[in-house]
């Protein structure tokens, strides 16, 4: 039994889709979530800079005495060194195990930086070798739904980065953006045919194992606490719909 929280981080409001799977599934762990919404969006960043604000971000949920981290954003997960994954507390990055095996063509949904390291298109091609993939960078699309950007600004979004990487054959679709299930609705009215996966799901398991395995799991309800580095004014009313009233508030990362 351990009750101490569950770090979540981000580069802002798209991994509260993992802790959203997390309350769901494990309604008594603790939830210690950052967003870095100020230095948001990391999808078009330099490795460089996506390396340094992780490392702020990981170390200041270290200070909040977490008993593992959940790494809900793509991009981090994929860019920062394997070093950020040292140390006694487990440190989890974004799975790429969903279920892909009736697709005929993948398509792959991430921002520019995500994109850039081809992780996603080399998983599924060794997994699924008789499969096509594409990959669709969506440049732009995380910084406009972390502004709350209109429907109509979101969708072009979407529609441009389709058009422009010739992806309206694939059958499946991957979300290896935490932000974009939030507008999944967009992407469904857009591509009506397509069956997306959400790798939050798996992400979750995969770190509730490790908790699981050595007897670390909640055994009562614990406290869930909300940081962004921008005013989280922004960020309440999608917390609240997730976690009812609960508590936001703003932090400040060193060494950045």
């Amino acid at each position: 039994m351990d009750n101490r929280p569950i770090g979540i981080m981000d580069s802002g409001i798209g991994g509260l889709t993992v802790a959203k799977v997390l309350h769901e599934q494990y309604p008594l762990e603790g939830i210690c979530f950052l967003g870095d919404s100020l230095r948001n969006p990391y999808g078009e960043k330099t490795q460089e800079d996506i390396v340094r604000y992780s490392f702020a971000i990981r170390d200041f949920l270290l200070r909040q005495n977490v008993k593992m981290i959940l790494i809900a954003c793509n991009t981090i997960s994929f860019n920062v060194p394997p070093s950020f994954f040292a140390g006694d507390i487990p440190v989890v990055k974004m799975s790429m195990d969903v279920p892909a095996e009736n697709a005929g063509k993948i398509g792959i949904f991430a921002t520019p930086a995500t994109i850039g390291t081809h992780v996603h298109k080399e998983y599924f091609r060794k997994k699924y070798p008789d499969k096509a993939v594409a990959e669709i960078p969506c440049e732009g699309l995380a910084a406009a739904i972390e502004r709350n950007e209109g429907e109509n600004v979101i969708s072009a979004l979407v529609e441009k980065a389709l058009k422009e990487y010739h992806a309206f054959d694939i059958d499946t679709g991957v979300w290896a953006c935490t932000h974009y299930p939030l507008i999944g609705d967009i992407f469904r009215r857009l591509l009506p045919k397509v069956s997306f996966l959400n790798p939050a799901l798996p992400t979750v398991e995969q770190g509730m194992e490790i908790l699981r395995s050595q007897d670390r799991l909640a055994d009562r309800a614990q406290e869930k606490r909300f940081y962004f580095t921008a005013d989280p004014e922004h960020a309440e009313p999608i917390v609240e719909k997730i976690f009812g009233r609960v508590k936001t508030e703003k932090a400040e990362l060193t060494g950045v």
